[in-house]
């Protein structure tokens, strides 16, 4: 759910350089995302395209793998288990919709859509998790009270062990990118 990672008076200097950062911390991180999701494939890409099982492992080289772009548009997400706890819950409601797009040997990539809303994240977040902002607004605000705004074409960089507030403005959609192995054993400790 942290973001992504030159003589001038000061304060335009930290502006200038604000503006360098997030955009080549957005290409760069969509980039490497988007360039290891292409890289890497597996079984069900070779299923959903009409093969077998047995001929995705004959496949000698990887192939890319597109993302449905019906469901990054939000079109027939299914919906999904409530996740926040009912006390974490500081406005709104909390109906989350979202598919897995991808499932490789290293990453997972989802879309997940939800009402607006603001959510307490009490315990530290549990894996580095990659996000672009596909639709709505984002508003994170760490413990230390820095508050950040995110809109559609936006990317960052939620660190583990966040912990803030994490606000949904209008129909929120983003995609998600995680470390398979974090995301499995996170999950496995809820």
């Amino acid at each position: 759910m942290a973001i992504v990672r030159f003589e001038t008076p000061a304060t335009l200097r930290l502006a200038k350089e604000d503006s360098f950062i997030r955009r080549v911390g957005r290409i760069g991180c969509m980039a490497l995302a988007l360039c290891t999701v292409l890289l890497v494939s597996g079984l069900a890409a070779a299923e959903e395209h009409g093969g077998s099982k047995e001929e995705g492992k004959a496949q000698a080289a990887p192939s890319p793998v597109k993302m449905n772009p019906d469901r990054l548009a939000g079109v027939g997400l299914s919906a999904g288990e409530p996740f926040i706890a009912p006390e974490d819950i500081l406005e709104g409601n909390h109906r989350p919709r979202g598919d897995s797009l991808f499932w490789g040997k290293e990453l997972m990539v989802e879309v997940y859509e939800d009402d607006p809303a603001t959510f307490a994240i009490t315990k530290p977040f549990p894996v580095d998790e990659y996000v672009l902002v596909l639709n709505g607004k984002l508003i994170l605000t760490d413990a230390n009270g820095k508050v950040q705004e995110f809109v559609a074409g936006d990317s960052l960089m939620v660190p583990k062990g966040f912990t803030g507030t994490w606000q949904m403005l209008g129909n929120y959609r983003e995609l998600i990118v995680v470390d398979r192995e974090s995301y499995e054993k996170a999950a496995q400790a809820e």
